[in-house]
């Protein structure tokens, strides 16, 4: 990872295209899409644009609650309640924002649009490299 710094802007950690899926999806068929793609959430995306987000926690408290996966729909379980950031907000920015909204992912807006998420684990990698390497770890 390129050295960086907390007053970087997040368009700095954005990697590749956004994952979508349909809300008429399941959440078998989400899950899945989760564990091909390494990723933690889904934006779930119609022919009217943006409709919510579908975490790895969603499905998880589905199966909790005992749903039949293989039949429930995603825009079932999915959040409406997007949480954003601009592209040119601060990676510090993004880590207080997380940790005020207690999530674990950010969509990443560029003109009111999301164009990337970020993970938790996209942001502790960056601050962790800013503050170069680790000391030595004994056990």
């Amino acid at each position: 990872m390129t050295r960086m710094s907390v007053t970087d802007p997040v368009a700095t950690l954005l990697t590749g295209a956004v994952a979508t899926i349909p809300p008429s999806a399941t959440l078998t068929e989400a899950a899945r899409a989760l564990t091909r793609e390494h990723l933690g959430l889904l934006v779930v995306v119609d022919r009217h644009g943006v409709g919510g987000v579908l975490s790895e926690r969603d499905i998880v408290r589905a199966a909790a609650d005992g749903a039949e996966l293989s039949e429930e729909r995603v825009i079932d379980h999915a959040s409406d309640d997007i949480v954003t950031i601009d592209e040119d907000e601060t990676i510090g920015r993004a880590a207080s924002l997380m940790a005020d909204a207690e999530v674990r992912h950010l969509a990443v807006t560029r003109g009111g649009q999301i164009v990337g998420i970020i993970s938790v684990r996209d942001v502790v990698g960056a601050l962790a490299a800013a503050n170069g390497p680790p000391a030595s770890v004994g056990v």
